[in-house]
């Protein structure tokens, strides 16, 4: 035993990492290092049972049951998920020739109670779909019976449905639809996902073979989640559901087992009518209507981004997501159990219960975080082993998985950030999950809320609240050690060590969990796309000037442009013209000016139907629906130091609602509140009707009042409240708000 605790850990090591260096230059290294990884966790299991279970207590006894029964799951689930990466399905596209015949699409948007601006750049975008317009069939399926969604319907000229009740939500809605459609094909639309252009034209050639029954896109989403947007990493991380809509989907696609997500998908009409419509009776029917499809019939995957769309916003509307998705993945469990439904192959039915047992994951994790603080709090042993023992069996399983799941994710994911995630969503998915299965608790189906703008920093207290009971456990755990280790000398390098790398480990997400509630801002109810492209503007005179066009949503734009002093065509804008797009009506937000360039920000104009769906098919094409896929600079170090870094200690309250003139003058600052300050010449670096923006080399405060004078325009001083400062070596910028009531007349016509 001794010479295989000293030689099978390096063995496996060397080879591990000959198996990952090799992965870089031959793809084929990659199968090597997954059989190495399911030896070594496999190894790890044997020793687990074999040598480590603890038998002193009857708490021991328990909590080692407990951990090596989840070990095993997680190793079973290893299983699965390297069957789904070991190869891929690469399908050829199948388009519709000139001869084809091109059946006629019936697309049913589904909503409850989602926001009018929402629902109006989907309906946009179905209609901007690259398909002969008479075969295409436009729903809009409103479950809340609102007038303004009806006017809507009729404004953009598609079908407004609606029922008397509510009942099966959104199953119910999509079978009401169906009764009132006649379309050979039907795609279901989530009200906040809008389709690229070719979306119909990559998908609806799969149906020239009678077996296939649903074709499913990935669902991806052109707004940050809260994990890139909370923690300042929408650059650095890819979206929390990538890996699986992309990756593991693909996967699945090898054995008809590719998952129905709701919405992105294509399904022929005689198919969903031999299974009875969309599945009913649980709260996601989605997972169930794929499953009974695949009983009879086939499914494809196209990986290929075709619809973009929300993710939730707030980190509580994700976890009330998730909520919704555990419970209603275990209720299709419960009701069509894939174990024994019939007409699903071996295969199919090992995915879907594998699918629904990822549900638990939050009673797994949860089970990985109590383990060692049990033993650092309490005494209480998972397992019974020595430093040298589990190093030499859990190292090799460890390291393993950390190198074969990094060459197969391609930078999309990594285990650090699946920790993240996992440790994040525990405490609450445990809960949602052992309460769905045990105590049966009635849950009513929640719409998640989209496109909600909000103009200050809030901190999730109670959503947070389990994830800091942990830390502070964690903490006290680790003071606990300390005192040991300094004052009582009783400290156990040869047990307690492994516990407390465990403990920091988990205390790494647990961090990060915490962060990720802090809900930053999102001032923008419609998000931009950037763009960089030429463009031009048009004034109120009819002169036409060109511009960048720097990003862009369907209320507003950001354009740059060389700065002239002299001229005066800043303010006075009236359209936004795009060479796919045309004209678009808009008038100037703000102006500031960006060193030898001005920047302005445009706000659109009502629009007309034809130039508005235009707009949105300019915007949501390949190329600008592209977010980042691709982990860079994720570890935790980096996360945290980015949100420290970029987080303000105060919401920016200095909004600019008025127009900025690029002003650069001389002006006087004094202090009502401290007349002894004396008086201090200023710089104005820009100025709105609102406020203006301020350099000086005298120390300014957050929520100081000022009194402010522009001595080229207006001596009259003017109280403002400091809203933010920047310091650069011995020079504050500051931003002010006007608040006497007095507005900035006197820079003229430009900014009125």
């Amino acid at each position: 035993m001794e010479f295989i605790l000293h030689c099978y850990p390096v063995a496996m090591i060397a080879l591990i990492l000959i198996g990952f260096l090799g992965s870089w230059m031959n793809p084929r290294f990659k199968k090597f290092l997954i059989i190495l990884c399911l030896m070594t966790n496999g190894v790890y299991i044997v020793w687990r049972f074999g040598y480590t279970l603890p038998v002193s207590r009857p708490a021991d006894i328990v909590m080692g049951v407990i951990l090596i029964a989840t070990e095993c799951i997680g190793f079973l689930q290893l299983l699965v998920f390297y069957t789904l990466v070991w190869k891929e399905r690469k399908r050829e596209p199948e388009t519709l020739g000139d001869q084809d015949h091109w059946p006629s699409v019936d697309i049913l948007i589904a909503t409850y109670n989602e926001e009018r601006h929402v629902l109006k750049k989907s309906v946009a975008g179905c209609l901007s779909l690259d398909y002969p317009k008479e075969l295409v069939n436009i729903y809009l399926c409103d479950d809340g019976r609102r007038t303004d969604i009806q006017k809507l319907a009729e404004e953009l000229g598609v079908h407004y449905v609606t029922r008397p009740n509510n009942e099966h939500a959104k199953a119910g809605n999509l079978n009401h639809a169906m009764s009132c459609s006649n379309g050979e094909l039907i795609v279901t639309m989530d009200a906040d996902m809008v389709p690229l252009p070719s979306f119909l034209q990559k998908t609806v050639g799969y149906f020239k073979k009678e077996k296939v029954a649903f074709v499913q896109t990935p669902q991806a989403f052109y707004n940050e989640d809260p994990y890139q947007y909370n923690l300042f990493s929408g650059a650095n991380i890819p979206n929390e559901q990538d890996f699986f809509m992309r990756r593991l989907q693909a996967g699945k696609d090898r054995f008809n087992a590719v998952m129905y997500v709701g919405s992105n998908t294509v399904f022929r009409r005689s198919a969903l009518e031999e299974i009875g419509g969309f599945a009913t009776g649980v709260i996601t029917e989605d997972m169930a209507t794929g499953m009974l499809l695949q009983t009879k019939f086939k499914s494809v995957f196209v990986k290929e981004v075709l619809a973009v769309g929300l993710s939730p916003e707030t980190w509580t509307d994700l976890l009330k997501q998730r909520d919704r998705w555990c419970r209603g993945n275990i209720q299709c469990g419960k009701k069509w159990n894939p174990l024994f439904l019939k007409g699903l192959t071996p295969m199919q039915r090992i995915l879907y219960f594998d699918g629904i047992l990822f549900w638990f994951f939050g009673v797994f994790k949860m089970v990985y975080i109590l383990a060692p603080l049990l033993f650092l709090l309490f005494g209480i042993h998972s397992l019974k082993t020595d430093l040298w023992s589990i190093t030499s069996f859990w190292l090799p399983a460890f390291l393993g998985s950390y190198l074969s799941f990094k060459a197969v994710s391609d930078r999309q994911r990594s285990m650090s950030w699946s920790h993240i995630y996992d440790t994040s969503m525990a405490p609450h998915m445990a809960i949602s999950a052992l309460s769905e299965f045990i105590f049966k608790k009635r849950f009513d189906f929640k719409v998640t809320p989209k496109g909600v703008n909000t103009d200050r920093r809030k901190f999730k207290y109670t959503t947070a609240l389990p994830c800091a009971i942990l830390l502070a456990m964690t903490l006290f755990a680790l003071g606990k050690i300390l005192y040991e280790l300094w004052f009582l000398h009783t400290f156990d390098m040869n047990v307690t060590s492994y516990h407390l790398f465990w403990a920091l480990y988990n205390m790494t997400g647990l961090i990060l969990a915490l962060l990720v509630a802090f809900d930053r801002p999102r001032f923008r109810s419609s998000e931009r796309f950037t763009v960089n492209k030429p463009a031009a503007f048009s004034t109120v005179s009819g002169d036409e000037h060109e511009c960048e066009l720097i990003d862009v949503s369907d209320t507003g734009a950001r354009i740059r442009l060389p700065y002239q002093a002299d001229l005066h065509m800043y303010y006075h804008v009236d359209g936004l013209i795009i060479d796919a797009v045309g004209k678009v009506p808009a008038r100037v937000m703000w102006t500031t000016k960006d060193e030898a360039d001005i920047e302005i920000g445009l706000h659109f104009k009502e629009m007309d139907k034809e130039l508005y769906v235009k707009l949105i098919g300019f915007m949501f094409n390949e190329e600008n629906a592209k977010k980042a896929d691709r982990e860079k600079r994720a570890d935790t170090l980096s996360t945290v130091l980015r949100f420290f870094m970029k987080t303000e200690k105060s919401p920016d309250a200095f909004k600019r609602k008025h127009v900025r003139e690029a002003f650069q003058g001389l002006g006087t600052l004094l202090f009502p509140d401290d007349a002894e300050k004396g008086a201090h010449e200023i710089m104005i670096k820009d100025i709105s009707l609102s406020g203006c923006q301020i350099e000086s080399g005298v120390p300014l405060e957050m929520n100081e009042h000022v009194l402010v004078s522009i001595n080229e325009k207006d001596l009259d001083q003017r109280l403002a409240l400091v809203c933010w400062i920047k310091k650069r070596r011995k020079r504050y910028t500051a931003g002010v708000k006007f608040i006497d009531g007095y507005a900035a007349q006197s820079i003229g016509d430009p900014v009125a």
